[in-house]
Parts: C-alpha cells; sequence; structure tokens
C-alpha cells in the first residue's frame, strides 16, 4: 500500500473513532426522581452475580437472575413510554429484553458459553442506557 494510501487510511479510522467517541458522550439530563430506584439497584445486583453463576453451570440461579433483569427491563421501558420523548430509552430496554430471552434459551440447552455472552450483551446494554439516562447527581 503506498503512502497516500496509508494516510487516507489512518484518516478515516481516527475520524470515525473520534465520532464515536462523540456519540458515547451524550447525555440526556432528565428528572428520574419518580424512577423506582430499588428496582433498578436490584437489576444491578443480578447483572453482577449473573457471570459468577453462569461459570458455575448453576442454570436454576441464573435464570432467578435472568427474571430480575427482566422484570425490570420491563418496567423500565413501561417507564420511559410513559415518560415520552425518551425512545432511545424504550428501545434500548427492549434490546435487553431480546438480551434476556437469548440468555434463557441458551440456558434451555445447557449452553452456558452462549448464555454468557447473552449474559454480557445484557450487561453492555444496561450500561448504554446509563450512559446516556442515569442521573449525573441525584
Amino acid at each position: 500500500m503506498k503512502l497516500r494510501q496509508w494516510a487516507a487510511l489512518a484518516v478515516a479510522v481516527f475520524g470515525l473513532s473520534g465520532a464515536w467517541v462523540y456519540a458515547e458522550g451524550i447525555h440526556v439530563d432528565l428528572d428520574l426522581t419518580d424512577f423506582d430506584d430499588d428496582s433498578m439497584r436490584d437489576m444491578d445486583d443480578a447483572n453482577k452475580d449473573l457471570q459468577p453463576v453462569l461459570g458455575a453451570r448453576n442454570a436454576d440461579a441464573a435464570l432467578a437472575d435472568e427474571q430480575v433483569i427482566r422484570n425490570v427491563l420491563k418496567q423500565t421501558e413501561a417507564y420511559f413510554t410513559k415518560k415520552g420523548g425518551t425512545d432511545n430509552a424504550v428501545k434500548i430496554a427492549q434490546q435487553g429484553e431480546v438480551s434476556v430471552s437469548a440468555v434463557i434459551a441458551a440456558l434451555g440447552k445447557n449452553d452456558f458459553d452462549t448464555a454468557a455472552a447473552a449474559a454480557r450483551d445484557t450487561a453492555k446494554n444496561c450500561r448504554s442506557c446509563h450512559d446516556i439516562y442515569k442521573p449525573l447527581t441525584k
């Protein structure tokens, strides 16, 4: 590859990575004082517990964690739907529900590796919503 081609590729890569970092820095300031923090903490605890129980191949404990996560995601979807103007939050909650379903389906097949990968996707999904909507201070 010629020097000009490398330079053009480098500019494109750095330009795209800069746009990605900028997009990740978006934060929406909302009044979430009426949101159920206890449920969110329950979901956070279940997310933290999930990887170790999947590693231990404990399907029953993993399913219990997934049920907590699924219930809170449904509550979150309903909350943001009612609040309005937060279509991205609704979409993120729905994507989380799909990830949870993938974990449950994999557990039904005793495929703990696929379940663990889907559980990681679920956790990333949660973080993406928090990056945008979680209050910086409360």
